[in-house]
């Protein structure tokens, strides 16, 4: 993290399986999820009134989804919408409609990556009217392609998904991710004047702008810190993640080198390094400065 930047204030756990109003209009019910450590809850957010549409019903269990539909009391689902494809996700989202009769509601690129009915294919820009609030639907890719965040103008609530995290860090896999994107998708909240962000996991994030900072100077350096590692000379992913992540355990060395190559991508696409093995720039293929680079550090 940046040095030069206050951390934000200490934020208090959201309490699991029951539903906790935050705002009107906005409550949560944080179910247990298949997800990564330190997070074990992804936030369901229920958005409306007496209808309500339930962002990232993420369950796979039977005593989660059950408490989930006791936490939702007598409100009418009207949709279930996924910010993005992730199993953590949409493991519950199946389940909800079926039990509710509501349609998924998803991004296209979320549709092609699931194998669920998605009844409404939602777009950036479009509007949804939830009681009485409107909320816009910003397409925020990064984190995964298809990657949706919810903004309400009014008072700059945003629906985050994966795009922040109250707890733990956000992975940026080489699969899904694309860090030139997510640092995109995260100034573009700065631009929209985003008050609080409500996350996927852990609480919301308060002041937006002071966490969009953040998470925008971490991603720098982190970048910063691949080069430096690179300067001696050629490194894979692997051996890069043993000097930037020494805390690790090794069993999460392995992650910590796929977030690794969306550093090495972004940095290839500017220029400044490539792989040694152009056809496979795994965990395992050896990175370099681009020599233009390397003449001035």
């Amino acid at each position: 993290m940046s040095p030069t930047l206050p951390s934000p204030p200490p934020r208090a756990p959201l309490p699991p399986e029951v539903l906790t109003p935050l705002a009107p209009g906005v409550g949560v019910v944080p179910v247990r999820s298949p997800t990564l450590p330190p997070a074990t809850h992804t936030n369901c957010w229920v958005l409306g009134d007496d209808e309500v549409v339930v962002v990232d019903p993420a369950s796979p269990w039977a005593e989660p989804r059950r408490a989930l539909l006791q936490a939702l009391g007598g409100r009418r689902v009207t949709a279930v919408l996924l910010t993005h494809h992730h199993t953590d996700h949409v493991s519950g989202a199946e389940h909800l409609a079926r039990a509710t009769g509501a349609p998924i509601w998803a991004h296209p690129q979320t549709a092609e990556r699931v194998d669920l009915p998605v009844g409404r294919l939602l777009q950036d820009g479009d509007r949804l009217a939830l009681g009485a609030h409107d909320w816009r639907v910003l397409h925020t890719p990064g984190h995964a392609p298809g990657h949706l965040c919810l903004l309400r103008p009014e008072d700059g609530e945003v629906v985050a998904g994966d795009l922040v995290a109250g707890e733990g860090t956000i992975l940026l896999d080489p699969d899904d991710g694309d860090l030139e994107q997510y640092l995109a998708s995260l100034s573009r909240l700065l631009l929209l004047e985003a008050e609080r962000l409500l996350p996927a996991h852990g609480p919301p994030l308060a002041p937006a702008h002071l966490a969009l900072h953040e998470l925008i100077a971490h991603r720098h350096h982190r970048t910063a810190q691949v080069q430096g590692a690179l300067s001696p000379g050629p490194r894979t992913p692997l051996q890069l993640a043993a000097v930037i992540y020494p805390e690790l355990d090794s069993a999460w060395q392995a992650v910590a080198a796929r977030q690794v190559v969306t550093h090495l991508r972004w940095l290839h696409a500017l220029g400044q390094a490539r792989p040694l093995d152009a056809a496979d720039a795994g965990v395992h293929t050896a990175w370099t400065l681009d020599e233009r680079e390397r003449s001035t550090s």
